[in-house]
């Protein structure tokens, strides 16, 4: 990596930025539902064997149901001459009927709001992805054009809480030796649209993070680190739910290098089990 380039590596990471004034394309910003369903519409009543003057009984209301959709934020910069610089792509989670529970508009404005943060970050890089084209054009080099895209899955999804999982990439230093890969992760309770913390799972969230180090420290591949090196790198947002328990992760050269990845450990429910908290 040029000395150029090593200025240039923090700054896709970081996560509110000023918009850049290079030339750009049209942002799109665009929400994409999902297959809508039908609701079966409810039988009439039959007036058999009912006294001709009883009153007709309400309809039941129909239940709402969550109608997961996505919302995708994207855009194309371009150099002064229209040479593409950089091209972006996030998308997030949305509720597609987010209007009718205020739980769900809670989640779908988190994710706008992380979409715009996104967006801002993108704007900043793309002045250095001008620059930088501008550079290598007058040195003869090659170059190529910055990108980073965003996607997501959701790991579990119960009647009360969602666990979503995010997934980050970014191509955004011409002579970089690698690209970045990172993980993300958000809970949220269905009912209230809170964003759930992993104290949020336990009674004693300090005996639990004690436990969890002590668990994490014992597996093979972080064999040769206690648990108080270990504390330092956990990160307590760095993980998610999955049907049989909690995951883990430790990003890309943080406990192990770079060419090791991404490292993620289960931890079932069952090792856990005195101390979850009724949320669980």
């Amino acid at each position: 990596m040029n000395i150029r380039s090593a200025r240039l590596f923090p700054l896709m990471l970081a996560l509110v930025l000023a918009l850049s004034a290079c030339t750009s394309g049209d942002p799109s910003n665009t929400r994409t539902p999902a297959a809508s369903s039908t609701t079966p519409a409810s039988p009439t009543p039959s007036s058999s064997g009912a006294p001709e003057d009883a009153a007709p009984s309400s309809p039941s209301p129909t239940p709402q149901v969550l109608t997961w959709s996505e919302q995708t934020f994207q855009r194309d910069y371009t150099a002064e001459d229209g040479t593409l610089v950089m091209s972006v792509k996030y998308v997030f989670p949305d509720v597609e009927n987010a209007d009718q529970n205020p739980a769900w508009s809670e989640i779908s404005s988190y994710y706008a709001a992380e979409g715009a943060a996104y967006m801002a970050t993108a704007g900043e890089l793309a002045g250095y992805a001008a620059d930088d084209y501008a550079v290598t054009k007058a040195t003869g080099g090659e170059f190529l054009p910055f990108g980073e895209e965003s996607g997501y899955r959701f790991s579990l999804e119960t009647e009360d809480l969602v666990s979503v999982v995010r997934s980050y990439y970014a191509n955004s230093v011409t002579g970089a030796a690698h690209p970045a890969n990172y993980q993300f992760s958000e809970q949220f309770d269905l009912a209230t649209g809170e964003r759930l913390t992993l104290s949020s799972f336990f009674t004693d969230p300090e005996a639990a993070r004690t436990r969890i180090l002590e668990t994490l420290s014992g597996k093979d591949a972080l064999s040769g680190y206690s648990a108080d090196t270990l504390s330092s790198e956990f990160k307590d947002e760095y993980f998610y739910l999955t049907e049989d328990g909690f995951v883990f992760y430790f990003q890309p050269d943080t406990v192990a290098p770079y060419a090791a990845g991404l490292l993620e450990f289960s931890i079932p429910y069952s090792e856990l089990e005195d101390l979850l908290s009724p949320t669980l």
